[in-house]
């Protein structure tokens, strides 16, 4: 994690209700990641929550969450 800091689900859930497309499925990722479950990184996510799951393309799931891991920087 960039600078030692740790994802969490609460997280992922305020990056996908605050930038997330409209219907994005808010639920299957609290389902998937619940609010305190840490995430070791963004492929941890994609195998715990993948794009589909979400109602998202695999490009906006990595546009959407790879930058809390430090990716696409």
């Amino acid at each position: 994690m960039p600078g030692g800091r740790t994802i969490t689900g609460r997280d992922l859930q305020a990056a996908l209700r605050e930038f997330g497309p409209p219907g994005a499925d808010a639920r299957a990722l609290a389902a998937a990641v619940p609010d305190d479950a840490t995430v070791a990184g963004y492929d941890d996510l994609a195998r715990r929550c993948p794009p589909e799951r979400l109602g998202l393309t695999s490009g906006a799931h990595a546009a959407l969450f790879g930058p809390l891991f430090g990716e696409f920087e």
